[in-house]
């Protein structure tokens, strides 16, 4: 029993360890994954959707900012004068002052109220109203092509992890005919050839096993991370539904994405914003009236002349631009040049989205058309395996023969998992330019 406590102690030591231990293996443990989970954890994480809309938070401070225009302006505001006794001075100045400068000290608010300024506010307003509305574009179209990634990463997984399993059953099938080539070799019922060949044929199938768990390895590393993770994670994925054939005509698709494709609204919003800028910006020249009003108190003076203790006035103020060096001109050619560019960014992707759809299209049906002809030969691999197998089993056919049937088993197993994956991604990019994944679906 002296060594009681020294066991106690330990086992004290141990639980924790151990616990430790535990929870290390569970987080790295396989986590399962739906496409729709992973389109959610993506959009949560992408840094871009959360700079745009950050973006978009700051276009609709500048919406509010162009309506406080219409709203009174209130300035307190506190003079401290000191002058020689009766001293004047001319003035020039927007407000209305008194050219009069007196010893004193006033306080007092000045209100000033726009009455028109023909159109330069609204130009404004509609100008960041417009920027508002690219900005939703903008986040619009940063969720789109992070679903479009995340869903190639994830069909690219699925791929991946069907590619290992044919290469895990080819490995074990060949491993079941070495074991039978290797009993019948004892008993010298087959040759030292049959014996290498299917010893090659196991070695072929490892390697082929190593190449593809490795490429599971980047497919789940290249899925972590586009699901917005900074390390990779292992994931047991949930295969689609059945795909279905892409619908519609070529015609109508286009129309649809002409509307709905989200690359083309962000740049379509963006030429409209530059074209309500240049609109503000022509506006820059246009005259300002303003009603202004200003009243106060003055509870100091030291001059000899009387002063009122508080004191109101109000008026109109004509603003006029005259002359700005030019500037007021090169801000208006600045801002049509860029609406000008705009436009014909927002034309070049059009022409391109028309090519696109089309090639999206074709690749779609062929991908689709592929499926079954793919299918068709795994079969017919099948079938010719199982009868070569048995020729082989009962002496009609040799290793050589065999093993060339094998490998185009594996090969038709492998190009028919290809042609569907194939299928399911050139579908999501058809998806992506007729603006299905504009809103995160």
């Amino acid at each position: 029993m002296r060594n009681f406590p020294d066991r106690l102690l330990l086992l004290f030591v141990a639980i924790p360890v151990l616990a430790f231990a535990a929870d290390g293996r569970a987080a790295k443990a396989v986590e399962p994954l739906t496409l729709p989970q992973a389109r959610r954890i993506a959009m949560d994480n992408n840094p871009q959707i959360k700079a745009d809309t950050y973006a978009y938070h700051a276009a609709e401070e500048d919406v509010v900012a162009a309506r406080s225009f219409y709203l009174p302006q209130v300035n307190a505001n506190m003079v401290g004068a000191f002058a020689g006794a009766g001293s004047r001075i001319a003035v020039m100045s927007s407000g209305l002052t008194d050219p009069t400068v007196l010893e004193r000290g006033s306080g007092g608010v000045a209100i000033s109220q726009l009455v028109t300024d023909f159109g330069r506010t609204i130009a404004q307003i509609d100008a960041s109203r417009a920027a508002q509305e690219s900005g939703r574009q903008h986040i619009a179209l940063s969720r789109a092509r992070v679903v479009l990634a995340v869903t190639i990463a994830y069909f690219e997984a699925l791929r991946a992890e069907a590619l290992t399993e044919i290469a895990r059953s080819t490995l074990q099938a060949r491993d079941v005919l070495l074991q039978q080539v290797s009993s019948l070799r004892d008993v010298q019922m087959k040759s030292d050839l049959d014996l290498s060949i299917s010893r090659q044929g196991v070695d072929a199938a490892d390697l082929l096993l190593l190449r593809e768990q490795n490429a599971r390895a980047d497919a789940m590393a290249q899925l972590s991370q586009a699901m917005g993770y900074a390390e990779t994670h292992d994931f047991t994925l949930s295969k689609p539904a059945e795909p279905l054939p892409p619908l519609g005509a070529v015609d109508a698709l286009v129309q649809t994405a002409l509307t709905d494709n989200p690359e083309l609204a962000a740049l379509r919003a963006d030429a409209e914003a530059a074209r309500q800028q240049a609109e503000a910006a022509k506006a820059e020249s246009y005259p300002t009236l303003n009603a202004m009003g200003f009243a106060g108190l003055t509870p100091y003076s030291e001059t000899k002349q009387p002063i009122a203790r508080d004191y109101a006035v109000s008026g109109f103020n004509l603003s006029i631009p005259l002359f700005a060096g030019g500037r007021l001109s090169a801000d208006a050619d600045k801002a049509a040049f860029q609406a000008h560019a705009a436009e014909m960014r927002f034309n070049v992707r059009k022409n391109e989205l028309i090519r696109d759809i089309q090639v999206a299209f074709d690749r779609a049906n062929t991908a689709y058309k592929n499926m079954s002809v793919t299918q068709r030969m795994h079969q017919n691999a099948i079938l010719s395996l199982q009868l070569t197998r048995t020729r082989y089993d009962i002496g009609l056919s040799s290793i050589v023969d065999l093993y060339q049937v094998e490998l185009a088993e594996t090969e038709a197993a492998a190009a028919e998992a290809d042609a569907g994956y194939d299928y399911l991604e050139q579908r999501a990019v058809l998806d992506y330019v007729l603006g299905k994944y504009s809103l995160g679906e």
